[in-house]
Parts: structure tokens; C-alpha cells; sequence
């Protein structure tokens, strides 16, 4: 292998699954990797939320922020009968919204985890440079 190969090989995206499992509420879940734009949609959202003036928002803005919270972790969940268990579990009062936003950070964590063991590997993978001694000056 060329130095060029390598350094590019080193340099290449690594390659993330599309799905992992996470542990939420003692079930096991089948997530995706959320996409940017939904993590920035995610915390805005929240933010409005957390400083809600009740005065300046009727209800059907305060709903129209939890529907929308609620797309951003269904579009994360793999399995349509998850979707169906959390929903029982929010109408039976078992989990709000806060508690729901765990799926998103475990998410995260379990992707940014898997991330970094992938650039572990890579650098081991990646040739050792010597070190080299400059003779001092004299």
C-alpha cells in the first residue's frame, strides 16, 4: 500500500449501522441515527417549551410542539409496534414527554459510542510514525 492509499483510507468516513438497539424502560429498542436537522428541530422545540409563557400560547400551539417532538422520536424508532408501546404508556400516564426524550439521548450515546470505537480501530489500524531526534545545534 501506498503512503497516499493509507492516508486515505485513514481519512475515509466511517461507516455507522443503520439501526442499534437501546434499552428504555426495561424493552429493548431498534433505533436510526437521527438526522441533524432533527436534533436542531428537537432542541428548539424543547426550549420553547421549557420557557412557555402560558399567556403568549393557546392550545393548539402547545400541542402542535408535542406532536412535533413526538414525529422527531417516531422517526428514530424502527418498529411501528414500539411506536404503539410508547403510546400506551403515555395515555396510561406512565411516561411523558421528558421521559421520552431518554430515547433520543440514548440514541445518541449508542451511535457516538459505536463512533468513536470505529476511530479507535482506524488509528490502530493506521501506520506508526517513527519518532524522530533532531541533533541540537552546536
Amino acid at each position: 500500500m501506498t503512503e497516499q492509499t493509507e492516508a486515505t483510507e485513514a481519512a475515509a468516513p466511517v461507516e455507522m449501522p443503520a439501526e442499534k438497539e437501546i434499552d428504555f424502560q426495561g424493552r429493548k429498542l431498534w433505533v436510526r441515527l437521527p438526522r441533524p436537522e432533527a436534533l436542531l428541530v428537537w432542541k428548539r422545540t424543547l426550549a420553547k417549551l421549557q420557557n412557555l409563557d402560558t399567556g403568549d400560547w393557546n392550545g393548539e400551539q402547545v400541542m402542535a410542539a408535542l406532536e412535533r417532538t413526538r414525529k422527531i422520536i417516531d422517526s428514530l424508532l424502527v418498529h411501528e409496534i414500539d411506536k404503539d408501546w410508547l403510546d400506551d404508556e403515555m395515555l396510561a400516564s406512565r411516561l411523558g414527554l421528558i421521559e421520552t426524550a431518554q430515547i433520543i439521548n440514548l440514541t445518541v450515546e449508542a451511535y457516538q459510542a459505536d463512533d468513536n470505537r470505529e476511530a479507535r480501530r482506524a488509528a490502530k489500524k493506521a501506520p506508526a510514525k517513527k519518532a524522530t531526534r533532531k541533533k541540537a545545534a552546536r
